[in-house]
């Protein structure tokens, strides 16, 4: 039986005024589009710990709006800058790869917001996006941005929260000409990793069927439909 996934993503009027003027407001109004979706699989029997991840997902014209709720033990968060390894810490990302396309772009981000985006067709000899491209994306974490490292005994639903909402405009596919996301056609797959916590986890928001964490896997993307 097919198990692959569909994501209607929604269209919604976005207060980029608020954005501007308050944007831990702006996240916080986000939360009531609707019910979230969740990382709900943790396909590998090595790497059976499973954090709280809900995410909700629209569009405004030409940006994409994302946000991540996280409930976890332990919060990692050693990398500011750009470019860097964001996967060793708590991190959440999103891989998109637009309709008739043979590559996919990877957008990944720890709790701090830190950003690295690649593209290319698979793991290997994947391009890295420019500074400049990244600089167009805002983010929001609930977090800030100072490094942080907590970790919080006891049962799961005592766990700590963190959010990061993102504000992705279209010119940051840059290989993709995107006026407006209505009706467009993306394949994908949502994730949460943190390769450096004391019990490293790996998610993923379609199943993906392999040996061992391998994220890079298009073959498993679910569909992104823009309404």
């Amino acid at each position: 039986m097919d198990s692959t996934k569909k994501l209607i993503i929604p269209e919604v009027e976005a207060d980029f005024t608020l954005l501007e003027s308050d944007p831990l407001k702006f996240s916080e109004l986000f939360d009531q589009l609707g019910r979230p979706a969740s990382l709900e699989h943790a396909p590998w029997k090595d790497f059976t710990d499973k954090p709280d991840v809900q995410f909700r997902i629209a569009w405004s014209a030409d940006n994409l709006l994302l946000k991540f709720n996280v409930k976890e033990r332990e919060i990692l968060g050693s990398f500011t800058k750009d470019l860097s390894d964001v996967y060793k810490d708590s991190c959440v990302e999103i891989f998109m790869s637009p309709e008739g396309r043979d590559y996919y772009y990877n957008f990944e981000f720890n709790c701090l917001g830190a950003c690295l985006i690649q593209k290319g067709t698979e793991r290997n000899g994947r391009e890295v996006l420019s500074q400049d491209v990244l600089n167009r994306i805002i983010r929001i974490p609930s977090l800030g941005t100072d490094p942080v490292h907590s970790y919080h005994e006891g049962l799961a639903d005592e766990a700590a929260s963190w959010s990061l909402m993102l504000v992705i405009p279209a010119s940051v596919f840059i290989y993709e000409t995107i006026e407006s996301f209505g009706g467009i056609r993306m394949e994908g797959n949502l994730y949460k990793c943190g390769d450096e916590l004391e019990t490293p986890h790996y998610l993923c928001w379609n199943k993906i069927e392999t040996e061992a964490p391998d994220f890079h896997r298009p073959e498993y993307f679910g569909e992104l439909w823009f309404s």
